[in-house]
This record gives structure tokens, sequence and C-alpha cells, in this order.
């Protein structure tokens, strides 16, 4: 009787334990993704977006040599526009620069481990991208042939290829990591297990609530359904135009706030700006530009939130300290790392068949209700 009492004591603990463990696990933000037939689900290890900018390794064929592989670093840029590579670094990896400054790079080969459908053997996949154009910079602004501390930069418009809804990509801010749905007949599976798979975690704290932001598509950019910046949702130019504002997400902002905003947002939106301030330099593509500091009074984003995702609040943020960049007139702002780590921890930036999405867990002390929205004049 005694051998049974301590063994029931003994089961009763350790369920104890493992509820425990399991309340203190918080739920995925997202469900697992299953690939449609003759797709597969591949992951791969990104480097943080800060202090540089998000980035991943990858293999090009040497230009001169095609059967020898060069190992290159690719900037991943989640705005949509232009892909970049330098004319000398393309001419270190035996291209020539075309006239037209247009190149069409004929392979991208990444390593990544294959996630869905499971493989019986060995979970490494390479993953074979091919025909990426890139846009050819002769005097670039880094002094090292660079493009955002990268060998060449990948915007979203040419890796995805206009597929981001069937191939569903989740760039993970939290858990560095950038997650595709690809055919099977441009992956290799080497049948081993080498390759890292980085793990979906979770942030375990009762003041942070689970939500998303919704984005709409304007003039070709993602940016949140709802935002207002110091209680304006539109702002007017010089010129008597109205301009919704804009705010995306980028993973190549890389500033210690995680913000940055044009000059024209400034003007429009009446943003603090402290002209006295320390300036910083910053290295664009072809530029270099100049940022000051500035301070937002209240910025606004709609997010869904609460059972099912299904009540719509607004993330409310006072004082939020940003950089200006002079040298853009137009108006929109920029969300990075830094502010995607503090007010959407474990972010995941993710599309699907409805769009793309800012998942995280925002503090639920900064969740207000829609209907403290300031009224917009008409």
């Amino acid at each position: 009787m005694r051998a049974r009492l301590a063994l029931l004591l003994s089961a009763v603990l350790v369920s104890l334990a493992l509820g425990a463990r399991a309340a203190d696990e918080p739920a995925p933000l997202l469900k697992v993704t299953t690939p449609a037939g003759g797709q597969l689900r591949v992951r791969l290890p990104v480097e943080p977006g800060f202090p540089r900018t998000m980035r991943f390794t990858a293999q090009v064929p040497n230009g001169k040599k095609k059967s020898e592989l060069l190992n290159a670093t690719v900037a991943l840029d989640t705005l949509p526009g232009k892909s970049y590579i330098t004319a000398k670094k393309l001419e270190s990896w035996g291209y020539e620069v075309p006239k037209s400054k247009e190149f069409l790079l004929p392979e991208l080969i990444i390593s990544a481990a294959q996630i869905a459908p499971k493989p019986a053997k060995g979970h490494d996949a390479t993953v074979r991208l091919t025909n990426l154009k890139l846009s050819v910079i002769d005097n670039p602004a880094s002094t090292d042939n660079t493009i955002y501390f990268a060998d060449m930069s990948l915007c979203s418009t040419t890796l995805y290829q206009g597929s981001d809804r069937t191939m569903e990509p989740r760039v993970s801010f939290g858990d560095k990591f950038l997650e595709l749905t690809v055919p099977a007949g441009i992956v290799k599976r080497p049948g081993t297990s080498d390759a890292k798979i980085p793990d979906v975690t979770g942030t375990a704290d009762t003041k942070l609530a689970p939500v998303y932001g919704p984005m709409v598509t304007r003039g070709g950019l993602q940016v949140f359904g709802y935002a207002t910046v110091n209680g304006q949702e539109t702002y007017k130019t010089p010129d008597g135009k109205v301009f919704p504002v804009n705010v995306a997400v980028s993973s190549i902002t890389n500033v210690p706030s995680g913000v940055v905003v044009t000059l024209g947002l400034v003007r429009g939106c009446k943003i603090e700006m402290d002209a006295n301030g320390m300036a910083m330099g910053a290295t664009g593509v072809d530029a270099k530009s100049e940022f000051v500091p500035g301070k937002i009074k209240e910025l606004r984003l709609a997010v869904n939130t609460g059972p099912g995702m299904k009540t719509v609040k607004d993330i409310v943020i006072k004082d939020l300290p940003v950089l200006i960049d002079k040298n853009q007139s137009e108006g929109y702002m920029l969300i990075g790392q830094k502010f995607i780590d503090t007010y959407f921890a474990d972010g995941v930036y993710a599309a699907d068949a409805n769009g793309w999405k800012l998942h995280g867990r925002a503090p639920a002390e900064l969740l207000m209700e829609i209907k403290t929205r300031p009224k917009q004049k008409p």
C-alpha cells in the first residue's frame, strides 16, 4: 500500500509539474503551415536586424567557373521594390556588368531545413532560386561594396515573385528565421540533418496580449490598415494633396529605436524634430543620408486581439523616439527590429491567402478601445 501511495503521489507531482510547464508556455502566435501537394515547407536562420540589417547566407555560381560556388551574404528586405548589388561585387563573382545596369543572377542557392512534410530521413534542404533581377550600383554609398551590410540585397518583390500568398512567408523577428513554402522541384534533400532548425518560442508574460496588425496595400506597399501619428490619419502636403499615414515593416531599418520617419511625414504630422540634436549618418544603397532625432507624441496602430483575435483595438504609444531621414520628402514611417522587440514581442511578419500581418505580443496596458480614437478633421 505504501508503495502504491508513493507511486500515486509521484504521478500526481509529475502531472502537476507538466501542467505548470504547459501553463508557462504561451500558445504559438501562428498555426503550423501545411504545404499543398508537391510543395515543401522550409525554414532557415537569419541574423538579427540590429545592429546590422537582417540577412542570411547563401551561395552563387562563379560566373567564370559555373561548377564553383561562392559564399554570399544576402540582406533580407521585407519592403517591395528593387534588389541590389554593386558593380565591383558582381565583377568579383566573375560576371560582366550589363550596360543596362540590370542583371539576372542565374542562381541563388540557400541552405535550409525541411519542416513539412516531415522527411523520413534527414531534414537538410537546398533551395535553388533562379533568374533573380538585381539593380547594379556603380557608386555605392558604402566603402566596402556592400549593400545594407551584405554582398547583395533581396527585396520581397524579387524573393517572392508575386507569390507571397502561396509561399506564405514568415519573417520571424523574435526567433530569427525565414520560412517559406516552395515547389519540391527546386529543392534538393541531401538526406542529412546538419542544417539547424530554428525553434519557434514564445514569451511567457501575463502583461502581454497576443495581437496581429492587418496590412493593406497602398501604392504597392504593405502598410497598417489604420495608423495615426499625433492624432492624424492623413496629412496634407504644401500643394494641397492629402495622403494617408503609412507605416510599414522594414527588416533593413536598424536604428536604435527601430523607427525611421521621413521629412514629409514630419512636416505633415508635426513630428517634433531636434534640430540641435546629434545627427547620425546612414548609408543607403547609393547615397548617404543624415538622420536627426525626433519624437512622436502619439502613435496608434490598429490590431486584432482577444478571443478568436476578433476584437479590434489600437496599440497606443506615447512619446516615441524616432530618427528623421532629412533626405526623404515622401511621407512614410518604417518600423524595424528594435520597435518590434519592444511592442510586438515574438514578432512574426507573415503572409497568407488573406494578405500580410504583423503578429506579436503587445503590452496589454497599451491596448485601447477604438472609441478613444481622435476625431479626424473633414
